[in-house]
């Protein structure tokens, strides 16, 4: 299975849900020049991430789009303010199309599918490249199968295989572009947090009850395995990742150590055994949250 593309996500650039609350803005416009500089060409952004500022903190950077890829995102509230929040995007990111618009987070409250439509129309428009979907369950995908939906945003983690395969194979199956974010658990995979972080981490699942000791074995297992291999836990869990079968992998850096070593996990490969070990911790830890959630977060729908 081919490896794939490596992308840059940019939540981290701007706090929000309680997360990255210190990012220095300097060390964001770093990382961003940084890796352009040395070939990332997939960004990937939204309008909730320090409510506006990552896009800003993109355009800063992004002086020209050449082949660039610029992703960002919309909540859903009705269909009049799909086009009116893509152009308040447009303007913070100073351009005017977007490569992918991602619908972020459904709603159960409200009819999905005349806001994607919305979002669709916009293709026309040449506003947008393409629509896509982030966090979505496949029921709600089953539904909206005649729209021009071609891009599927999940995570791609070894805190969180539950429908992996799934999504995988549907995206297959309908020849969609198949992103992965939080590569590196929301960074609680480089084994610096086997205690409690204190933002919002420190709710996620993995550090309830049972989960905690299988996430402490997966922590070890990702140790041993990178010692062996001369790198660090929080890289094995990217290579891990970028052998899921996905399009691009969105991983998230603060400063310039973090992204050179996201960078250098193009020459890092897993072997059968390696990939089979982390699969099997992976599996036992998500088999610890519970039987309705379908994503780590817990997030109802």
């Amino acid at each position: 299975m081919n490896k794939s593309e490596l992308g840059l996500g940019t939540w981290q650039f701007g706090p929000s849900y309680g997360f990255w609350t210190d990012q220095d803005q300097q060390a964001s416009r770093s990382v961003l020049r940084f890796a352009c500089k040395h070939g990332i060409r997939h960004f990937d952004t939204a309008p909730s991430y320090g409510k506006g500022l990552s896009e800003q903190l993109l355009a800063s950077v992004i002086q020209t789009r050449e082949d660039l890829v610029v992703c960002t995102k919309f909540m859903p509230k009705n269909p009049e303010l799909v086009r009116k929040d893509l152009q308040k995007s447009l303007a913070r990111l100073k351009t005017d199309y977007v490569d992918i618009l991602y619908l972020h987070w459904p709603s159960s409250s409200l009819a999905m599918k005349p806001i994607l439509s919305a979002a669709c129309d916009l293709i026309q428009e040449g506003l947008v490249r393409k629509v896509g979907a982030c966090n979505i369950p496949l029921s709600y995908l089953k539904e909206m199968e005649d729209l021009p939906i071609t891009a599927l945003q999940i995570p791609c983690s070894l805190l969180w295989v539950r429908s992996l395969a799934a999504f995988r194979q549907y995206a297959q199956d309908h020849q969609m572009d198949l992103v992965g974010y939080s590569p590196l658990g929301l960074g609680l995979l480089g084994g610096k947090y086997a205690k409690q972080p204190e933002d919002g981490r420190k709710d996620l699942y993995v550090f309830k009850s049972e989960a905690y000791k299988e996430y402490l074995s997966l922590l070890d297992l990702l140790g041993q395995l990178a010692d062996r291999k001369g790198c660090t836990s929080a890289q094995l869990a990217l290579v891990w990742a970028r052998s899921q079968g996905f399009s691009t992998i969105l991983a998230g850096a603060r400063n310039l150590v973090q992204v050179s070593q996201l960078l250098a996990t193009s020459t890092l490969e897993l072997d059968e055994e390696e990939k089979s070990l982390l699969d099997e911790k992976a599996h036992d830890l998500t088999s610890c949250a519970p039987s309705s959630w379908d994503n780590y977060f817990g997030h109802r729908w």
